[in-house]
């Protein structure tokens, strides 16, 4: 494995932000959350592992509520 295959696993916080449509700034705060979005600093630089961003998305995943009965 080269350096080439590790860096095809993590993205920069620019990177990210555009393939989700999302701010810089966005990213900054869902890292500061309780359980925030992990992120590693290499040389000055914030990556993301993709597939890290991906489970931490589907944690995320809610159904919505059925429907309730009235009751009368």
């Amino acid at each position: 494995m080269n350096a080439n295959d590790i860096m095809t696993e993590y993205v920069t916080q620019s990177q990210l932000a555009a393939a989700l449509g999302l701010t810089t700034k966005t990213l900054q705060r869902y890292g500061q959350l309780p359980d925030g979005l992990p992120s590693l600093r290499l040389g000055g630089r914030t990556l993301y592992r993709v597939a890290t961003v991906r489970d931490w998305i589907a944690k995320r995943e809610t159904r919505p509520n059925p429907r309730r009965v009235r009751q009368r």
